[in-house]
This record gives C-alpha cells, sequence and structure tokens, in this order.
C-alpha cells in the first residue's frame, strides 16, 4: 500500500512516537510510506533518521486554506492509497485535501475526552472510512458524540518492538540512578511523562509523604520536563519542600532514552487523571518492572489489578501508598509481577500485533479482502 502518514505536531509525545513505531513497522513491510509533519517539528529530525521519507509542509492550521492547497497538491501528485492523520485538527486537513481523489481516509483518536463541537465537524468526519481508537476507553470517549459509526471505529493498542534490551539492567538505568545520587541497592520509585496536572504527580507527592515515615530510605524519581510555558514545575518543588521531602524526591528532567530508563525503578506509578493509553506503562513492563496504575481511562486495559501491578482510584494516595509499600515490602512480589508484565507486553502489546491490526482497518477501509485466517478486532 501507498500510505501518507500525516501529524501537524511540533513536539514528541505519546501519539507522535506511536506515528513512528507504525510508520517504520510498515515500512518494514515494505508498504510505500511517506510522513508529512511540520518543519522544525521533533518528528521532521527524527523520522529520516528511522530510514523514512518525510515531506515537510508549513501546515498552519486546519482553517488556513493555504495548508490544505499544499496537501492537496501532494495528495494528486502521489496518488496514495491511505492518508492516516494522528491529531483532531488534521481531520479536516485529509478529508478536504482528498476530495476528488481516489485516496481513502484513516484517522487515529489518541484523545480521551469526547468529541468536541461534534455537529459542527460531522461533514469532513464522514469523509473518513475508518478511525482507530488507541484504548477501549478512547473509543467509548470518541463514541460518545455520535459523529461516527460505531462499526467503523477500531480499538488498536500500541505496541512495543520486542526487544530483550528493555528487560535488562542497561546503561540508561545506570545513568538515571547516577544522575540523581541514588546507589544501587537503594529502593527506588520512579515517574516517567510530562510534569502537568493531570498526570496525577500531585497524588503520587501525596504518597510519598506517607510512605517517608515507613521508608525512610526511599527515593523518587520524576523523569521528564513541564509543559512550555507552565510553572508547573516551581509549583511541585514548593510544595515538595513545604512537605519535607526534598531529600526524598529528585527531578531528572528531560532524560534521552526515557523509553529505557524504566528499568532503573523498582516500582514505577502512572498516576494520571485519566491516561489514554499510556506507553510508559507498556515499557515499565517491558523491562519487567510492577507498575501501579490509577483505574482509568486505557491503563487498566494494560495492566490487571493485582498481577502485573495494582490500580487505585485517581486523587487516592492512602491507596497509593499501601500499594508501594506493599510492593517495597516484597522483593518476590515484585519480581513475579515484572515477569508477567514483561510476558504480557510480547503476548498481547508488540508492534507486530499492532501492524497486523492497523493493516487490517486500512485493507477493509480499502475494500480489500482480508487475508485468510485474519482475525478483525473488535
Amino acid at each position: 500500500m501507498r500510505i501518507l502518514q500525516l501529524s501537524t505536531m511540533m513536539s514528541y509525545y505519546g501519539g507522535e512516537v506511536h506515528l513512528a513505531s507504525l510508520a517504520g513497522g510498515l515500512l518494514s513491510r515494505k508498504h510505500d510510506v511517506i510522513c508529512v509533519v511540520r518543519p522544525g517539528s521533533d518528528l521532521a529530525d527524527l523520522l529520516p533518521q528511522m530510514g523514512l521519507e518525510v515531506r515537510s509542509l508549513p501546515l498552519v492550521d486546519w482553517y488556513d486554506p493555504s495548508s490544505v492547497a499544499r496537501l492537496a497538491r501532494l495528495v494528486r501528485s502521489l496518488e496514495f492509497d491511505i492518508i492516516h492523520t494522528h491529531l483532531p485538527r488534521d481531520y479536516f486537513l485529509a478529508a478536504v485535501a482528498t476530495l476528488g481523489t481516489g485516496t481513502v481516509n484513516v484517522g487515529t483518536r489518541h484523545q480521551l475526552r469526547p468529541l468536541s463541537h461534534a455537529v459542527l465537524k460531522r461533514p469532513f468526519l464522514s469523509r473518513f472510512h475508518e478511525f482507530i481508537a488507541v484504548s477501549e476507553a478512547v473509543r467509548e470517549g470518541f463514541l460518545q458524540a455520535n459523529a461516527v459509526a460505531s462499526e467503523h471505529v477500531t480499538v488498536v493498542h500500541h505496541g512495543l518492538e520486542n526487544s530483550p534490551a528493555l528487560s535488562l539492567k542497561g546503561g540508561a538505568a545506570a545513568r538515571l540512578r547516577l544522575l540523581v545520587g541514588v546507589a544501587a541497592e537503594t529502593p527506588l520509585v520512579g515517574f516517567v511523562g510530562r510534569l502537568c496536572p493531570t498526570k496525577g504527580i500531585g497524588t503520587l507527592v501525596g504518597a510519598a509523604a506517607l510512605l517517608k515515615g515507613w521508608w525512610p530510605q526511599l527515593k523518587l524519581v520524576l523523569v521528564g520536563s513541564e509543559v512550555p510555558g507552565t510553572n508547573y514545575r516551581a509549583l511541585l518543588e514548593a510544595e515538595i519542600r513545604q512537605k519535607g521531602l526534598h531529600d526524598m524526591i529528585s527531578f531528572a528532567g528531560y532524560v534521552d532514552g526515557a523509553d529505557k530508563v524504566s528499568s532503573a525503578f523498582d516500582i514505577q506509578v502512572v498516576p494520571s487523571v485519566a491516561e489514554p493509553f499510556g506507553l510508559v506503562t507498556l515499557e515499565a513492563m517491558a523491562s519487567a518492572v510492577p507498575v501501579v496504575v490509577s483505574n482509568s481511562g486505557g491503563s487498566p486495559e494494560i495492566v490487571r489489578d493485582g498481577v502485573e501491578g495494582f490500580h487505585f482510584e485517581p486523587g487516592d494516595e492512602v491507596t497509593l501508598a499501601r500499594k508501594l509499600d506493599c510492593l517495597l515490602d516484597s522483593a518476590g512480589l515484585r519480581q513475579e509481577m515484572g515477569q508477567r508484565g514483561l510476558q504480557r507486553v510480547r503476548e498481547s502489546f508488540s508492534r507486530d500485533i499492532m501492524l497486523d491490526r492497523t493493516e487490517e482497518v486500512y485493507r477493509r477501509a480499502l475494500g480489500l479482502a482480508q487475508p485468510a485466517g485474519c482475525q478483525e478486532s473488535a
């Protein structure tokens, strides 16, 4: 198939990680893949390093006629089978740019919140043959708007490329412990992600205050940078000082190779108020690290309570502290849950599974027969 992957995102978060993994996987399966991104974006720098062909277009916004015209000329000149878009604002660009062509639209929904202004968006959403939701929770939220028929919204979970390196205590993990000054024998709980209120970091800080009396040697490290233009890290630092946790909690900032630092942790926490899916959760499990997650959004679809880790209600710092205490108290339980998590990633969340199911969606959108033995996902 000849596939255009489109994203106007300038930064590099979960949705962009997914696009890069998907595009690279499709290329390895001998599809003809071209990625259209904005000049100066993180994707514009990364994707060529993966061997992907990239076209940079100054796609200013969905309502900019020149952006639509530029994309339409590219679509007509290269005759794609499919345009696959990954942001709500890009749906309009793709819908209009494909008018009068044989190119089929497929969109991925990465957002957990319901679709806004659905009445206004239905005309161009009708130009899409299929949608992919990254979790059941995302699918349910998307369908609430009644803008797309349920039979055209398929759940395809993110998948990780199988790599034994992820399950080893490798160089990235050692560098992280060195960066925050934590010895190998010191118990370490980690968080990886953007520093913003919706990630539930305040709940984790509250749980750490409770744990301090039980585990005086415990260290907590926050890996990630704040959203540009916010002052959230300073607010967190003030709260940490006020609670007397400045010796317990460290900020690692942005860490290159953050997908591999989970192996530095004894436990990883994903305390988000609502996580659409949770690539960082998969990355921790692929490192054989038990994960404690809030039971909202897509996280419970990945981590089974009491199997690969534990669940807690968003904002419930007391229960979070108790779950962490349980894991800190038993190296055997941590190892068992970590190994079960690693096995679950390999069996249910591999990149090959993601690619298989995405190709099924593409074939369905194009009206092509599915290969013998191919099972359609729910």
